[in-house]
């Protein structure tokens, strides 16, 4: 098996790798946690094909992720930071407007769901933002890196699909997925140890 063979089956096995991972660490076991996961490995699948056919699938599927992983830190809104966190995804949004700008002829009917996904990504953002500033523990550090991590991805992804393509670029994005899953797995895990 050569290197680009055993790469592209590391891509495929590393959210089921994730997934086992979270059923045997996880008290709570949630299947939102689980469907997002699941969400994900289909829009990279459809991504991945290089199909435009697909391009659609890869685009909703990746936004109901998204929506997963915001039912999962959605919690961490309160009145008192509502107005913080408000304020927090605007530079995030502004940022993702501008590269979807960059590639808005390559997206065609997917772009309003790419602002969608934008906006999702943004509160992420906010939300690990503010809360890492509230409570500078270890838990809200692995939520900043993993926020961190999506928005640089995002943008990466566009750069390499849309404006340039350049294997450095995707091999910095499968690196920053991967990491970025495993740091909101991490949060994830200690957000539940907290409660037990």
């Amino acid at each position: 098996m050569d290197n680009e063979e055993s790469s592209k089956y590391f891509w495929f096995a590393r959210i089921p790798i994730l997934a086992v991972l979270y059923f045997i660490s996880s008290k709570e076991k949630k299947l939102i946690y689980f469907a997002g996961l699941l969400f994900y490995q289909l829009a990279s699948v459809f991504f991945f094909t290089g199909n435009p056919n697909y391009f659609l699938f890869g685009t909703l599927s990746s936004v109901l992720f998204k929506v997963c992983l915001v039912l999962l830190i959605f919690t961490l809104v309160t009145v008192k930071n509502r107005t913080a966190i408000g304020l927090a995804i605007l530079p995030f949004f502004v940022l993702y407007l501008y590269v979807i700008e960059l590639v808005v002829d390559s997206l065609g009917d997917t772009y309003y769901i790419w602002i969608i996904n934008a906006l999702l990504t943004s509160f992420i953002g906010g939300v690990a933002i503010v809360y890492y500033l509230n409570d500078s523990d270890e838990k809200g550090a692995w939520l900043l890196i993993s926020a961190i991590l999506f928005i640089v991805q995002i943008a990466a992804f566009f750069i390499n699909k849309f404006y340039v393509k350049n294997e450095g670029i995707y091999q910095m994005i499968i690196l920053s997925y991967g990491i970025s899953h495993f740091t909101f797995y991490k949060f994830l895990i200690l957000k539940e140890n907290e409660l037990f």
